[in-house]
């Protein structure tokens, strides 16, 4: 019986990051180029319901629980630390600049205006081992860009703004890679699950 690749479970290792300014002010220019960085990890995407609870005279068997709030934790992104690819170290700048209203003044005025701190974050997670033409038939590989194949998961953060910015320690007597890690805060996630509702995600506020 023939069986459906449709099946298997989505592979955790081949997916996209874009970090998106949500407006076209002082903070995506600082930003030029954060959503063409590469990820190695990307951690932590959770949503967590509070319950509350009242009890209720004369029932004295139970609580009755209600749905209160929800609250979304951090998510932390990790990737190697290149030469000139500051973007995530000048958004936790910002940011700090922005809390002490640095500029605030003049034609810098929109450092200190409203959310122009946020971005939203993209996550697309993609088919493996490789998508349909990822290989010429010469052997030679073709453009990544182009061939990252079908979408099989989305997800979007929504409002998020840096938390922690870490970079890993260093030692002489290893010979590993300083790596840096960007935790941020935000207001809420959607997942798209289907081709056409991810293709949607990119232009969901």
């Amino acid at each position: 019986m023939a069986r459906s690749a449709s099946t298997d479970p989505v592979r955790n290792f081949k997916f996209q990051v874009q970090i998106q300014p949500t407006s076209n002010t002082r903070l995506a220019t600082v930003l030029s180029g954060i959503g063409d960085l590469g990820f190695a990890a990307m951690t932590g995407v959770s949503v967590q319901h509070q319950m509350v609870g009242y009890r209720e005279g004369g029932m004295n068997t139970h609580t009755h629980k209600l749905v209160g709030q929800s609250d979304f934790g951090p998510v932390t992104f990790s990737r190697g630390v290149i030469a000139e690819q500051s973007h995530l170290w000048k958004w936790s700048e910002f940011i700090h600049s922005w809390n002490q209203a640095a500029g605030n003044s003049g034609s810098d005025s929109t450092v200190a205006n409203g959310n122009d701190y946020r971005c939203h974050i993209l996550v697309r997670v993609f088919d493996h081992p490789h998508s349909v033409g990822n290989y010429q038939e010469s052997g030679v590989v073709s453009s990544a860009a182009t061939n990252l194949g079908k979408a099989r998961l989305g997800i979007k953060l929504f409002n998020c703004w840096p938390g922690a910015y870490t970079l890993s320690d260093l030692s002489a007597g290893d010979s590993g890679i300083v790596v840096q890690q960007l935790t941020v805060h935000h207001e809420g996630f959607k997942l798209a699950w289907t081709e056409t509702d991810i293709t949607a995600l990119a232009s969901v506020n």
